[in-house]
Order: structure tokens, then sequence, then C-alpha cells
């Protein structure tokens, strides 16, 4: 958790954010966000989504470092980029090739969860990533709760309970999922083999 704690640190640090204002800004309690940082506690994906969208970054940059050496993804689009982006459909003119080997990726440590980036940037009109997740793994205590777009999920292989409000579902192999982004969500691994999931995020939030 070292390294991680590091960089978070390092990321508030940079934009003058004591644990104070850092643990108004996200809900999470000030000694939590210490122990984050010294290492001492290991962060739901959830809580490193409220951390980064709180520095205005993607949580894959939060994983930049020597082990994952393939660049950062750049910046999160702001609410006024994705407004304008929706309303003048502002489309890429470039042609982007990604090697499976140089995927950006990052996992939690004494997590079975691994996310990988598909799409080479976040300064697309979409994000697609790829999940492997263990049995029993789950995106945290508390459900995400994403700014305004649209999610789309596809089932490649395995298991997943997924919960979007009250509502809980069972996706299997083949199964797709399509739901607002900004409706409390989460989901854990059902499947005692690896499940394995496309995820689609308009816009690009993670």
């Amino acid at each position: 958790m070292d390294p991680l704690g590091r960089k978070i640190k390092q990321e508030r640090q940079k934009r003058n954010f004591t644990l104070e204002m850092l643990s108004q800004k996200i809900n999470l309690s000030k000694s939590f966000l210490s122990q984050i940082e010294r290492g001492l506690a290991q962060p739901s994906i959830t809580s490193l989504k409220k951390i980064s969208q709180a520095f205005g970054i993607s949580v894959v940059n939060l994983f930049i470092n020597e082990s994952n050496p393939n660049g950062d993804v750049g910046p999160l689009p702001s609410v006024k980029e994705n407004e304008s982006r929706g309303s003048v459909s502002v489309y890429v003119k470039d042609i982007k090739v990604v090697r499976k080997d140089r995927r950006k990726s990052l996992s939690l440590p004494g997590s079975k969860i691994i996310y990988e980036l598909l799409t080479p940037d976040l300064n697309r009109q979409v994000e697609v990533m790829y999940l492997k997740i263990g049995y029993g793994e789950h995106s945290g205590n508390e459900p995400m709760i994403d700014p305004p777009g649209e999610k789309f999920g596809l089932v490649l292989n395995g298991s997943l309970q997924f919960q979007i409000g009250n509502e809980v579902y069972q996706l299997h192999e083949g199964d797709t999922i399509y739901f607002p982004s900004n409706l409390p969500h989460s989901w854990r691994g059902i499947s005692k083999d690896t499940t394995e999931v496309i995820w689609v995020l308009i816009p690009p939030w993670f």
C-alpha cells in the first residue's frame, strides 16, 4: 500500500489540501485518509474514486509508478467539457492502438480485482474498462455514485451480483446491464471462478 499512499499524499499536497479539507470534500474521515496515506488502511475502489475525483484525475493515475510505466491517462474532463462534448459532438480524429501488454492497469494490494483501461486515455467520449474479479471481491461497503452519465456492463464469464438502489440483479456470462451512472450502485463477484467484465462509461469518470 505504500506507493499508493505516497501517491495520494503527493496529489493532495500538490493541491494544497489538508487532510481535513479532503475529508470534508469527500466525506471520509481524516483518520482513515491518514491511515491510507501511511499504508495502514486499504481503501475500497469506491473510496479511491472519491479521492481521485476530488483531485480531478482518474483512479488509474493513482497507480502510475515504476510497476505501471505506461504513462498518465490525463485529467478527468470537467463537467463543462462533458456538456460541451455532448452538445457539439466533438469526436476524436486520430487513430490509437492499445496493445494488450501496454494497457494501463491497476489492482489493489490484497485484492483479486484487476482493472485495465482499454481506451488510450480519458480524452474520449467513452471510457472502456476490463475487470477481473475474484470470488467475494466487491466494489466496497459503500455504493458508488458517479456524475450524471451512462454505464454499460457485459459479463464475459463468471457471475456478478449487481445492486442499483434497492434492486439486486444476478448477471451471468453473456448478460448485460445499462443504467444511469449517478444512481447508487455496487457489485460483488459471486462465481467461484474469476469473473471478467467489460465496462463502458459515458462520460469517462473512472
